[in-house]
């Protein structure tokens, strides 16, 4: 028998495993397409997920800073290379106040999180989102006080799955990374990064439909479809 994974924390990705970021995004983008360029609010969210892929990473790579990554985001998905520093900060958090009003938890995160607690679960949060961003998103939420600690990208001067982001995490838990179990999404930056880090790794596929499955060949623990499978895969230590 295949023995769930042991640990002392469960470390959490935020966006599209405990919020769904894709309806907030397309949400926030039809906003602000229809206050700033409503000729084109069709393609809103194809725009915005451009600005997206082209700038985003460099912030993570940190050759932009979160306010030049803003401003660039707001300049190519508006496709307006004229708005000022200032012009591009007012669009781009005329976009943050929508996606942030638009901010759903998924059905199941609530049930698991408090469950966790109830078994004696310590909780942390780790994110590539910066640093202001996922502050208020988890705020809004109304999940700050389940977490001991949110770390982001920004906060870290890493991203996943970089190890050293994992492991300012177990730090800041005065944990080891092997104490550690990592929750996410995201295969690559959240499943396998959290394994090659040294932690345990649980990757959620909500679009999957079957039962706990542990799948150690793709450097991954365990693969879940549900939170509500969460229990099944974890022991606390």
């Amino acid at each position: 028998m295949i023995k769930p994974i042991q640990a002392k924390m469960l470390m959490f990705d935020l966006d599209d495993t405990l919020v769904d970021d894709g309806v907030a995004t397309e949400t926030a983008a039809k906003a602000l397409f229809s206050k700033y360029q409503p000729q084109q609010i069709n393609d809103a969210l194809n725009h915005w997920k451009r600005a997206l892929k082209l700038h985003y990473p460099a912030f993570l790579q940190g050759k932009l800073s979160a306010a030049e990554m803003r401003q660039a985001r707001a300049r190519e998905a508006l496709q307006d290379k004229s708005l000022s520093d200032e012009e591009a900060e007012q669009a781009f958090e005329y976009f943050m106040q929508q996606y942030i009003a638009a901010t759903i938890l998924y059905g199941d995160t609530l049930a698991c999180l408090n469950q966790l607690k109830q078994q004696g679960w310590r909780l942390a949060l780790v994110s590539n989102g910066p640093e202001d961003m996922q502050q208020r998103k988890v705020r809004a939420a109304g999940l700050l006080d389940y977490f001991e600690f949110v770390l982001t990208a920004e906060a870290a001067g890493a991203a996943k799955p970089k190890p050293s982001i994992f492991q300012q995490a177990a730090k800041l838990a005065k944990l080891s990374v092997e104490q550690c179990c990592y929750v996410g999404d995201n295969l690559v930056n959240d499943a396998q990064g959290a394994n090659a880090a040294g932690m345990g790794s649980v990757w959620l596929q909500r679009d999957a439909s079957s039962e706990p499955e542990h799948q150690p060949m793709d450097e991954v623990n365990w693969k879940i479809a549900s939170l509500n499978q969460l229990h099944q895969c974890t022991w606390l230590a």
